[in-house]
């Protein structure tokens, strides 16, 4: 069985190398789409994760990534989830262990001139959607895996000054009162794997406060997914991520490949940070 830690650096990792394909030139798309298919492929949580979900299923990838008259190419999503996820995984491998190069292919899906906009939106319209699946995968089998661990954990009544009620004692005698849900967690995991890669599309911003706030978030990720968060990271973090939004404000708002971040999203994730925290007591 897999385990948190295992979860974690996966995700660290194929955030990296999914946001490396995202943000992609004409100069390295090549190395990045197979640097992206070989993670895939020698990751067996990830290509199990694959595997389940397509499971039986036939579909011709052609039917999703499909030639139109005149020569150029469209994207048909299938309304069926998998299909659409085995369409993207074989459209992947087609690409990666055929003779044209990204670019060649891109440009077939797109009236930009731009080489490194054509590849863009390629790279997001294709494959965005296969790197959103894997992040829910990830962030589900972690909370999974924090329920099994409150679980494990006894329950145990104390009496502490005036106050009475039923915490859980862990290994380490540190007691916890969180109580946040799991749709709760799950929606906040959810808002963060989409904020996290627009971040690179933010424009007029210092490297120095994206990398500070994408540590917050990292930070944020960390906490919610531990069985013992730490009620004043989760606030140091909160403060940081407000001090980001406050200083860039619209420019937070991003048009993203197939999805936009806005204002609001960042708006919903302190929201919920602050509900987290205010869970903590």
């Amino acid at each position: 069985m897999i385990s948190y830690r295992e979860l974690r650096e996966i995700s660290l990792d194929f955030r990296r190398v999914s946001s490396n394909l995202l943000n992609a030139t004409y100069e390295n798309a090549d190395v990045c789409l197979e640097r992206f298919k070989n993670y895939i492929d020698n990751t067996p949580f990830i290509k199990n994760k694959i595997g389940a979900a397509t499971f039986g299923v036939d579909f011709d990838f052609t039917q999703c990534f499909v030639s139109e008259l005149g020569g150029w190419h469209g994207i048909r999503i299938p309304t069926d989830e998998a299909s659409h996820v085995k369409a993207m995984y074989d459209y992947l491998d087609h690409i990666v262990n055929g003779d044209r190069n990204v670019l060649s292919i891109a440009r077939d899906y797109s009236r930009k001139t731009k080489f490194n906009e054509i590849i863009e939106g390629f790279m997001g319209d294709s494959f965005k959607p296969l790197i959103d699946f894997i992040n829910d995968s990830i962030s589900k089998e972690m909370i999974l895996l924090e329920e099994e661990r409150k679980i494990s954990a006894a329950p145990v009544t104390q009496h502490i000054g005036a106050v009475y009620g039923t915490v859980n004692q862990q290994g380490t005698g540190i007691i916890t009162s969180y109580n946040t849900t799991n749709a709760s967690t799950m929606e906040l995991l959810e808002l963060i794997n989409k904020i996290i890669p627009s971040l690179d599309h933010i424009q007029d911003v210092t490297k120095d406060l994206i990398d500070d706030v994408r540590d917050d978030l990292d930070s944020v990720t960390e906490q919610i997914s531990s069985p013992m968060p730490k009620k004043n990271r989760l606030q140091k973090a909160m403060t940081g991520i407000k001090q980001f939004v406050s200083s860039c404000g619209m420019k937070l708002a991003v048009n993203w490949a197939t999805g936009k971040v806005s204002e609001m999203d960042w708006a919903e994730l302190i929201e919920k940070i602050e509900q987290v925290i205010s869970g903590l007591g």
